[in-house]
């Protein structure tokens, strides 16, 4: 549509007689437009009106305000409409109506009250990842709020299994001294188990931690981030107060989390103006119970190999224990094997599969050396003989006759049961004559060929005819060849 200075412009040139396609050139508009301008002036138009043809929805607006007062949806609205074979418009337009008809109600949360002691509420927040024992792992930060005091606890762990979970809120309550009233969570697997017909259970031993510290387990609905407002903020304030900062290893990121929650609990609150250090005091209703044993127990087989597999790594115990049946207890940081109620090993949990922890007093005297090490002793044993046994082997390890590992034991043999003095001897003179053969230097064992002088003779390169004597005419050889010319 023409603008309405356009079309007082194209009245007054028109009726001044200026032809149309002037009139269109001079304003730079399609001459086709100029003529129907000119009419509607003509049929007496004052100003430029744009005509529509309306709605596809408009024969059927009734309809539709009444399916959408029963609450329907813009997609059962269009599957209704679209039985009727007048009916040609699109789901979008039905969409956009339904929108129109349709009056938003703004979200009304109702604020919450926390008394003192009332509740503790707990959640995970994923952090960077950091190197730990040789390797990348992920990290978590457990976050602990007590909403009315604001007071936070924080710890930054490797897994969310069920003993790193109840560790860490047990390490709470003794940080804070404040054990609440109920503990709210919501859908952690370590907390609560997986939705059936419509009802959640807790997971036992999570279910056992609270009856031991008297206790409400408290599960908040799921996707409804606002039951636990408090540790959500705490979460995103944490991840903002660590964010920009590099962190090469796992105890530099805890380091680093432990100083910012100290930090949060010493200052003064923004909403309360207190210091949660001060107010924390206010929340604890009595003194704490004895700590909780929080450890998954189960029964294993010493492997030949002297380690047992638990949690699909592997941890090496006493070589006396193989093939007997051990007790490991898995907490959040060790795994520590039993039998009889005595302790026979401890290591540090590791992280992923197919991991390795290996203490080398757990095996015999015998084996409790490395493969390079006992290799490194042995090859010392045979330079100590002598040069010539340092030579020979020397020797050994530059040819590509033979598998080294054959001839290094063959040649340890001989080490063990030869005196050392014939054995340089024999090797020295091996080594001269360039064999490096392990059955030459037993023959010159054998026949004692190292009590020979060496023979230091060398041919020389090339021999001059002349100095040849013969003692025939070479007409003789000849002869005895069959007539053969020499």
């Amino acid at each position: 549509m023409i603008s309405v200075a356009l079309f007082e412009t194209i009245r007054l040139w028109r009726s001044a007689g200026m032809p149309t396609r002037e009139i269109g050139r001079r304003l730079r508009v399609d001459v086709k437009t100029v003529r129907r301008c000119i009419r509607k002036i003509e049929n007496g138009a004052a100003a430029p009106v744009r005509t529509s043809p309306g709605s596809k929805l408009d024969p059927f607006q009734e309809r539709i305000t009444e399916l959408a007062g029963t609450g329907r949806t813009a997609w059962r609205i269009y599957v209704e409409l679209r039985e009727n074979p007048a009916f040609t418009a699109s789901y979008e337009l039905v969409k956009k109506r339904v929108a129109r008809l349709r009056v938003q109600q703004p979200r009304i949360f109702e604020r919450l009250e926390h008394p003192a002691g009332a509740e503790v509420q707990i959640d995970f927040g994923e952090l960077v990842r950091v190197q730990h024992q040789d390797r990348t792992v992920r990290t978590w930060a457990f976050v602990a709020v007590w909403p009315h005091s604001k007071y936070r606890y924080v710890e930054v762990v490797r897994d969310q299994s069920v003993p790193t979970f109840l560790s860490c809120i047990q390490n709470a309550l003794i940080a804070s001294g404040a054990v609440p009233e109920r503990l709210s969570v919501d859908n952690l697997a370590a907390a609560v188990l997986r939705e059936h017909f419509h009802e959640r259970a807790y997971q036992r031993e999570f279910a056992l931690f609270c009856a031991h510290y008297n206790t409400m387990p408290n599960a908040v609905r799921p996707r409804t981030p606002t039951d636990k407002g408090a540790v959500e903020n705490g979460v995103g304030a944490l991840k903002k107060g660590l964010r920009g900062r590099d962190f090469g290893r796992l105890d530099e990121l805890q380091a680093a989390a432990g100083a910012w929650m100290r930090a949060m609990n010493a200052r003064p609150n923004s909403v309360t103006g207190k210091r949660p250090d001060d107010v924390i005091a206010d929340e604890r209703r009595g003194p704490l119970p004895e700590a909780y044993p929080i450890a998954a127990w189960s029964e294993h087989k010493v492997r030949t190999d002297c380690h047992v597999q638990v949690r699909y790594n592997f941890y090496s115990v006493p070589y006396k224990l193989v093939g007997k049946r051990v007790v490991a207890r898995v907490d959040a940081s060790t795994v520590t094997f039993y039998v009889d109620f005595e302790v026979v090993a401890r290591h540090e949990r590791l992280i992923g599969r197919g991991r390795t922890s290996t203490d080398r007093r757990h095996y015999p005297e015998h084996k409790r050396k490395a493969t390079q090490e006992i290799r490194r002793e042995r090859v010392d044993r045979i330079r100590s003989v002598g040069g010539g046994a340092a030579a020979f082997f020397a020797g050994v390890l530059a040819q590509r006759d033979h598998v080294h590992s054959d001839a290094f034991r063959a040649l340890m043999a001989l080490v063990e049961q030869t005196n050392p003095a014939v054995l340089d001897r024999a090797c020295a003179r091996a080594a001269h004559f360039g064999n490096f053969s392990l059955g030459a230097l037993r023959e010159i064992i054998d026949r004692k060929l190292y009590e020979l002088p060496l023979d230091n003779f060398v041919p020389p390169a090339s021999i001059d005819a002349s100095a040849i004597v013969t003692y025939r005419p070479l007409e003789a050889y000849a002869m005895i060849l069959g007539g053969a010319t020499c």
